[in-house]
């Protein structure tokens, strides 16, 4: 699937690049990489997003050429979907009116879209890594800016190479990017990991108020409600990593994050250890992911998701 997606974008002339709604440092850098390596090429080619990139993945190489918007009606000869084969994960309409392949670790079901072809690996630990491997398929140079890009990408779903998903091929792609790229991957975790504004320590800080433990501490539930913004500057999609500080309380196997969409509609994320199945949570409620990182969206008050999906917990401990 590769071959077929590296030859579809040698015969386009006009490219368009983009990756799901709230994108995260894996979809922004890994589509960076990828508009860099396309413009090697030849290609006359852009990445579209729906919304913006978060603080601090906006100070990646190049995240100010992202577009925001919609790619519809402008033409173009191949659209190329990264972590994202729908209209409701890409927050793009009209995507049946294009050509389109699509790159991605999460499994999907591209219903509605012209997909030619679709390259799903979900033992990667990033998509990042595939586009890793699409760049040597392409024969193209790994620049400064495409291996931090793509070092960027790894390093953050893997948290930095702490998470379960990290393998020895992540570590190994990393490597070969640094090297490639000349940079200290220093300059990766210090961007990623070690920028955040006072703002969203005051955020982080009323979030990780609500922890509640439950099922011995082996069940780890904090909430965000949107009237947390209040007064302060910050997106709502800079809320998206608080999840990695709460999954680090030792004894917990299993966190719920309860995030306010609208009243009474909240989408969770969970993350789990060991044989605990965050997937089969999610797939309950119509959701999906990984193993051990999944979601979905849940209508309803807190006290009864809270509930509901403590118990759902309980029974995979039993």
């Amino acid at each position: 699937m590769k071959r077929q997606i590296a030859e579809r974008i040698r015969q386009a002339r006009t490219i368009a690049l983009c990756s799901h709604v709230r994108p995260d440092a894996d979809s922004i850098g890994s589509g960076l990489a990828l508009l860099f390596m396309l413009r090697q090429l030849g290609k006359d080619a852009v990445f579209i997003n729906a919304d913006r990139a978060p603080y601090p993945v906006s100070k990646l190489p190049g995240c100010e050429q992202i577009q925001n918007g919609q790619i519809f009606p402008r033409p173009f000869d191949l659209l190329v979907l990264i972590e994202g084969s729908s209209e409701e994960r890409t927050g793009q309409k009209r995507l049946q009116d294009y050509a389109c392949v699509h790159i991605d670790h999460h499994a999907a079901s591209g219903e509605g879209v012209d997909l030619q072809a679709s390259w799903v690996v979900p033992g990667a630990a990033a998509v990042g890594e595939l586009v890793y491997e699409l760049g040597l398929e392409l024969g193209v140079e790994f620049s400064r800016d495409i291996a931090f890009n793509l070092y960027a990408a790894i390093a953050a779903d893997t948290g930095s190479f702490k998470y379960s998903n990290t393998t020895p091929a992540s570590l190994a792609i990393a490597a070969d990017l640094a090297r490639r790229g000349g940079f200290s991957p220093f300059e990766v975790s210090d961007l990623l990991f070690n920028s955040n504004s006072q703002e969203k320590v005051l955020m982080l800080t009323r979030v990780l108020s609500t922890l509640q433990l439950e099922l011995g501490g082996r069940l780890a539930m904090i909430h965000f409600r949107r009237d947390f913004l209040d007064r302060l500057s910050l997106k709502d999609i800079e809320t998206e990593d608080i999840i990695a500080i709460a999954r680090s309380i030792d004894g917990v196997q299993v966190l719920l994050f309860f995030k306010e969409i609208a009243a009474d509609y909240f989408r969770v994320s969970i993350r789990s250890r060991g044989d605990i199945s965050a997937r089969q949570v999610a797939l309950a409620y119509q959701g999906g992911g990984h193993a051990h990182a999944a979601g979905f969206f849940y209508r309803g008050s807190l006290e009864r998701a809270k509930q509901e999906i403590a118990r759902m917990v309980a029974d995979q401990f039993r």
